[in-house]
C-alpha cells in the first residue's frame, strides 16, 4: 500500500460532510443576497439603488463560486490535499524526490564526478571505498 492510498483511507465521511455544509452555507449566503437584490422592483419604495445591486452582486458572486466549489470538491474528494502532511519528506512521491546519496563509510555526499556503475556501485571520492546505492 502506498502513501497516497493510506491518505485516501483517512478521509472520513464526517470530514466530507463538514466540507459540504460549509460550502452550502457560503453558497447559500451568496444566492440569498443575489436573490434579494435583484428580486426587488426597480423604483419602488425601499428598493436598493442600481449601484448597491451591482456592488452587492460583486460581493455575493465569489461567495457562490467558492461555496459551490468547496461543496463539490468535498463530495468528489480523492484524498489529494485533504489530509495533514506529517513532514516535508512525505509530501513528494519517491519517484519525484531527488535522492541524496552518502557514503556509508564516511558519510560524505556523492559528488557529480564520482564513478558509478550501471548496477549502482559507487566509488566514494573522499575515502575511495566502494559501496552500492541500492544496498542497506
Amino acid at each position: 500500500m502506498n502513501d497516497q492510498e493510506e491518505q485516501q483511507k483517512n478521509i472520513t465521511a464526517g470530514a466530507r460532510f463538514v466540507g459540504v455544509v460549509i460550502g452550502c452555507v457560503f453558497g447559500g449566503i451568496g444566492l440569498l443576497v443575489l436573490g434579494f437584490l435583484w428580486s426587488q422592483p426597480f423604483g419602488a419604495f425601499h428598493s436598493p439603488p442600481l449601484f448597491f445591486r451591482l456592488f452587492g452582486s460583486l460581493i455575493a458572486i465569489p461567495f457562490v463560486l467558492i461555496g459551490g466549489f468547496t461543496a463539490f470538491r468535498s463530495l468528489t474528494a480523492t484524498g489529494n490535499g485533504l489530509t495533514r502532511v506529517k513532514s516535508k519528506s512525505s509530501r513528494k512521491t519517491p519517484a519525484k524526490q531527488k535522492r541524496k546519496y552518502a557514503c556509508p563509510h564516511c558519510n560524505a555526499p556523492i559528488g557529480e564526478d564520482s564513478d558509478v556503475s550501471p548496477h549502482g556501485d559507487v566509488k566514494c571520492s573522499y575515502c575511495k571505498n566502494w559501496f552500492n546505492i541500492h544496498g542497506d
